[in-house]
């Protein structure tokens, strides 16, 4: 979740309006960039559990230690919420999972770079601290007992979104993500990438499945984010079927998200709470003075929880949390498919037979099933490594250097796992030990 407001005054007069505003986004191939988000989970091993924001060992401290060394502080108050350097970020999500928004790169090279010279940042500013970082899709800890990040955007949430899912708060607090950041072309670009990022996210899923444990047990699933999602918010997550539809434009994408409750608007620097009220009417009638403007909707665009989201760029993000070799596994495999022409001609051939029903239905059964979950008549297990040979042809076209970036990701296939089962039976030892495991930095 982005921590910086876009800003954006211009006064909403129609959707072809907000279509074009995102269109501004659009870039001709030769200068598409990639950045990648990924989300560390938080241990004080010294009293295992996840550390505060406060205090003299607290998160808030390491944010203070960034900022020393060059990072440019945002605050709300005297909190540091946010940091930015070259184009990167480095912000709190509400448990205080650690994330960093990559600067946007050319290659995956140098996204792999980022990403070990990150990591390396954190352990060393950590370390004095008493705080160290997990590749893990869920927390063991239950929201209840998470520590909240004074953000005010995630105080809105808090009150808003429990009544409309029942797992919303372990969204929000016990949840931990690695994503990838896309560039298009223009408006069918756009929507083919759309279409095929929706396609493949049931099978990332399944494929990078790392979230096992929740509320203090071991769970029968492997993949806990997968459902917390189906139980958030139904309305800003669950996407018409058009979207999977050849030739649908991006206006649908419009018109679908501004039908969408909203959470806040930003005025001054704060954000003043609307939420339940849909777009579309804040549109037509305001909100206590205030008008809609662009600015309102680029804000919009980033509260929307489909599994692949469109804003000025596309953003896919249904994979758990793992090992830093997963966490460039998931760019590399995105960028080979939708990167590559003959691969997302490839992707979208493959899928083209499947039906929306048939999606949901592989989406609603990735957790307990994982790559044995039926996808139109086959496992998961066969479309995942139906698509890692395809995204692995599009980067011998496009980065060869960086294939070996798929490496993890298809032995692991090969054996028909996923980064949880190498790591669930850890559990009978304690969460000592899966920490151990898990650590990233």
């Amino acid at each position: 979740m982005s921590a910086h407001t876009p800003i954006d005054d211009t006064p909403i007069t129609s959707l072809e309006q907000l279509r074009d505003y995102m269109l501004l986004g659009a870039k001709p191939e030769e200068r598409w960039v990639i950045g990648t988000e990924h989300e560390k989970l938080g241990w004080m091993p010294a009293e295992a559990r996840n550390p505060p924001y406060g205090g003299p060992k607290g998160v808030g401290q390491l944010l203070s230690a960034f900022e020393a060394e060059g990072w440019v502080a945002t605050r709300e108050g005297a909190a540091i919420i946010a940091l930015t350097q070259r184009k990167a970020s480095i912000t709190l999500e509400p448990g205080g999972q650690l994330e960093l928004s990559g600067a946007p790169l050319r290659t995956l090279a140098e996204m792999a770079r980022e990403t070990d010279e990150h990591l390396d940042a954190v352990r060393r500013l950590s370390e004095p601290l008493g705080l160290t970082w997990h590749g893990l899709g869920s927390s063991p800890t239950p929201p209840d007992a998470c520590p909240k990040m004074p953000k005010a955007r995630y105080e809105v949430m808090r009150r808003y979104l429990p009544t409309q899912g029942r797992l919303a708060m372990h969204m929000m607090h016990a949840t931990c993500t690695v994503q990838c950041n896309l560039d298009f072309s223009d408006e069918q670009d756009a929507m083919r990438k759309l279409r095929a990022g929706l396609y493949l996210q049931p099978v990332v899923m399944a494929a990078f499945a790392n979230s096992f444990t929740l509320d203090q047990r071991l769970r029968d699933g492997s993949c806990a984010r997968s459902q917390i999602w189906l139980h958030t918010d139904p309305a800003r997550y669950h996407y018409p079927a058009s979207f999977l539809a050849p030739g649908t434009p991006l206006l649908a994408y419009v018109e679908w998200a501004v039908g969408v409750p909203m959470f806040f608007i930003a005025r001054e620097g704060k954000y003043i709470d609307c939420a339940g009220l849909p777009f579309e009417r804040f549109v037509r009638e305001g909100f206590k003075g205030h008008a809609a403007t662009v600015g309102d909707f680029a804000l919009h665009l980033s509260t929307l929880f489909p599994d692949t989201r469109l804003k000025q760029h596309l953003e896919v993000r249904g994979a758990d949390m793992s090992d830093a070799a997963y966490s460039k596994a998931l760019p590399a495999l995105h960028v080979g498919l939708l990167y590559d022409e003959r691969a997302l001609a490839a992707t979208l051939d493959l899928f083209a037979p499947i039906t929306a029903e048939q999606l949901w239905a592989a989406r609603a059964a990735v957790d307990e099933q994982g790559l044995r979950a039926d996808l139109g008549g086959r496992p998961l297990l066969e479309w995942a490594r139906d698509v890692t040979a395809l995204a692995r042809e599009g980067l011998g076209r496009r980065e060869p250097e960086s294939a070996h970036l798929l490496d993890p990701l298809e032995a692991n296939l090969r054996a028909g796992r996923c980064p949880a089962d190498h790591l669930r039976p850890l559990w009978a030892k304690g969460v000592e030990a899966l920490m151990a495991a898990t650590r990233l930095c």
